[in-house]
């Protein structure tokens, strides 16, 4: 009977202390972390606001060179290509900013509605539940002290059988109180993890709020481009095919039929005539927009045959400004092959992009495999008592009844344990009674670590949830864990043990101006004074 009440003592405290644990969790952790996360959204916010503004720039420069490749007597197609650029861009900028206007409204601007006013809620949230919890505390202790004074009475009287019937009443109402406290601290047990889920519930709803528009951004951005982009291919295909009209004009010209060969061209804008060339002159240099439109007749020729453009000569030639570069060029000669070679081959893009700084490359970041993420981190406490050298040691709080299961190790209030596996798992350890030698598993909250002789003396907190890491050697399948046979205890670490992950690496948080009352999206049995989140 008393192994009973103490057992059913220590799983209360336990369950009182995780329930206050989440609680405190939330205060000092979820919070700082969700400031620290909303002020990262805010510096993501704005970087995007600045692409936006250069790239209403870039592609009004875009429209200026459509307009000029519009008054050209060459490419005029080419210009309405570049303005179907600069059209489709712009389309796909304004779904754009309609995706950063969801990213403030729906997932900042909910965050910091929440989160500011959330301390005050679950601070009043774990008050009320630890004043009404020391409440019914008191009362149990105080039946229970009435119960043993009138035990004392009873033993000294010389009729101790007219007390029979007022102590079996205290019996009763401790029985009844008892009760009452089990099922006031699972109540408070559940309504302090739906706070904490409800919290995470509603982050991942407003991330999706997000990744839906996100995801119609890119989605019209690709069915605008990948119409579009066939077309622009094609109209930029052919750099050797001219227009109608200026093919026309060139066959008079070489036909000899029209007037334009018989007498001089004057010009619309004086008395300047196009006559013969004056003897003697010196042919200008060629630029290079203009040397995939001319004969070779019309080019500077350099010493070894070679084109001359603005006065240098290479192996880009004519085809220079072709849609294949270098790699459609002319051969280089003998002389100059290997100064050729020795040269990176350059791209038409690279004319363009020359001024620009150079990207340094990224530096590969270190993934973390899968099978690193199988194991769950230990915590701080563990790691002071289990990853020093020798066998670590451990004093027995409670009593632990092994029963008829031969693979539990039994052992009785201040007992040494010797750990004989250097991590606990699902809140199950493996070790050695010093006392009887008898080996087995037995519950890990049960214990403490024995702090060692060389160190300071280091207090190792009851609740061991968070220490729950699988090692490499617990992993072997011919090891077996007995099954949790303690009730409501055993079973709820297990369950919380098995769900815990290795959070991400967080920043230090930075505080957040404080904005409106929370709405009632996260209802609370609380009461209504307390419905805020």
């Amino acid at each position: 009977m008393v192994l009973t009440e103490d057992f059913t003592m220590s799983r209360t405290d336990e369950v009182h202390r995780i329930t206050e644990n989440v609680y405190k969790n939330i205060m000092e952790q979820f919070n700082p972390c969700l400031r620290n996360f909303i002020a990262m959204g805010k510096n993501y916010e704005k970087a995007l606001s600045s692409v936006t503004f250069a790239a209403k720039g870039y592609f009004d420069a875009l429209v200026r060179m459509g307009e000029l490749a519009s008054e050209s007597q060459g490419s005029k197609d080419l210009g309405d290509v570049l303005f179907q650029m600069a059209e489709v861009h712009r389309q796909i900028q304004m779904q754009l900013e309609e995706m950063l206007k969801c990213f403030h409204n729906e997932l900042l601007s909910e965050l910091e509605k929440k989160v500011e006013l959330d301390a005050r809620y679950l601070t009043a949230a774990l008050k009320k539940y630890q004043v009404e919890h020391k409440s019914k505390g008191e009362s149990l202790e105080k039946c229970q002290g009435e119960l043993k004074k009138l035990r004392r009475k009873s033993q000294g009287s010389k009729n101790p059988a007219k007390y029979g019937e007022k102590e079996l009443q205290y019996v009763e109402t401790i029985s009844s109180k008892q009760s009452e406290l089990d099922s006031f601290i699972a109540e408070g047990y559940k309504t302090a993890l739906s706070e904490e889920r409800r919290r995470y519930c509603f982050l991942v709803d407003r991330q999706c709020a997000v990744a839906k528009n996100s995801s119609a951004y890119h989605g019209k951005g690709k069915d605008l481009l990948t119409q579009k982009i066939p077309v622009w291919q094609q109209a930029c295909s052919d750099p050797n095919k001219l227009p109608d009209r200026a093919m026309l004009l060139a066959q008079q010209m070489s036909s000899g039929s029209g007037t334009l060969l018989s007498s001089p061209l004057h010009s619309s804008k004086g008395n300047l005539v196009i006559s013969d060339p004056i003897p003697g002159a010196q042919p200008l240099p060629v630029p290079p927009e203009l040397a995939a439109f001319m004969g070779h007749q019309g080019r500077l020729m350099g010493p070894d045959g070679m084109s001359l453009v603005n006065g240098t000569t290479g192996v880009h030639g004519d085809d220079y400004w072709s849609e294949g570069g270098v790699s459609q060029g002319r051969p280089p000669s003998p002389q100059n092959q290997t100064q050729t070679q020795s040269q990176p081959q350059r791209q038409v893009s690279d004319v363009y992009s020359n001024t620009l700084p150079v990207r340094r490359p990224q530096p590969a970041k270190n993934k973390t495999t899968v099978g690193e993420t199988r194991t769950l981190p230990r915590s701080s406490s563990m790691a002071a008592g289990l990853e020093k050298n020798g066998r670590s040691r451990v004093q027995a709080i409670f009593s632990h009844a092994a029963g008829d299961n031969s693979t539990l190790l039994s052992f009785t209030e201040g007992d040494i344990i010797t750990l004989l596996v250097p991590e606990a798992r699902d809140g199950w350890h493996y070790g050695e009674n010093e006392k009887n030698k008898m080996r087995g598993w037995f519950p890990f909250s049960y214990t403490r670590v024995l702090p060692d002789s060389d160190s300071e003396k280091l207090r190792v907190n009851l609740h061991h949830g968070k220490s729950s890491s699988t090692g490499n050697l617990l992993e072997r399948e011919d090891m077996s864990l007995p099954m949790p046979d303690y009730g409501l205890t055993a079973r709820l670490l297990a369950q919380s043990l098995t769900q815990t992950r290795p959070r991400p690496y967080s920043m230090a948080g930075f505080a957040q101006p404080a904005l409106e009352d929370y709405d009632s999206q996260f209802a609370t049995s609380l009461g209504p004074e307390l419905s805020r989140f």
